[in-house]
Formats: structure tokens, sequence, C-alpha cells
């Protein structure tokens, strides 16, 4: 049986599997093998951050929560406004509020994403979209 720990990143990186943008860009997985493209691509990262544990007993539903950074990275020299953009859908993709669920687990966009400011690479405009999440489990 799966763990929440690892049910909680799984249902987060399906729904980011189910961004879907024109043209389609690859995504960088956690711990996946992957070589940069020439052009844009996602970059994601899981970000767990410390339980809350609302309740005394022991047996007692725990606060997971955490965040899941969808970073847009594209070629330097280009601007900042397609790659505002993509940020843009990726922020209406994991509106606020919005619930994705499976295997007996709910994890909740806690906030609305806040999109950071460009960080410039030596080859590359970095544009990281932080996603708040939160699920009550055992």
């Amino acid at each position: 049986m799966a763990t929440v720990e690892s049910i909680i990143p799984g249902l987060l990186m399906a729904r980011l599997a189910e961004l879907v943008l024109s043209p389609p860009l690859p995504v960088a997985w956690p711990d996946v093998p992957f070589t940069p493209p020439a052009g844009s691509y996602i970059e994601a990262t899981f970000m767990p951050n410390t339980n809350v544990n609302l309740f005394v007993g022991n047996d007692a539903t725990t606060q997971h929560q955490g965040i899941l950074q969808v970073t847009v990275v594209s070629k330097a020299g280009g601007g900042i406004v397609a790659p505002m953009e993509i940020a843009g859908q990726v922020v209406a993709h994991f509106a606020k509020g919005i619930r994705v669920s499976g295997q007996g687990v709910t994890v909740r966009v806690s906030a609305k994403p806040s999109v950071a400011r460009p960080l410039q690479d030596a080859d590359r405009i970095r544009v990281p979209v932080t996603i708040l999440y939160d699920c009550f489990a055992r």
C-alpha cells in the first residue's frame, strides 16, 4: 500500500502532466534523467514542509503541506513576456482551491500560485511558480 508521502507528489505531478501548452513543452521531472532542449521547458520540484498535528489523538489526521515549484525555463535574449505567459498558464492550471484525489488522499492547492521575478542564468531565463498545497491525511 502506498503512503501519503508518495501519493501527494504523485497526484501533483499527474496534475502538472495534464497541463496543455501550445506548443507543448518537455518537463524535467524530479530525479528523472533529462537533457535540456535548446528551447523552452518546464522544471518540476517537489518540496514537502513540516507536518502540522492540529489534533491531540495519536491516530488523528495530520496536515501535510508544502510546495510544488514549477519553473519555466527559456533561452535568454527573447524577453520575459513569453515565459511569463507560460507561468500564468501554470497559475491558472493550479488555481486556488483545485483538488486532486487518488488512493484515498485529496491534495488541495491552498493559495493562488505566485510567480517570482525572472532569474537570469548565463544562457537561460527562469521564471519560478510557487504552488502551495495541503492535505489532511493520516
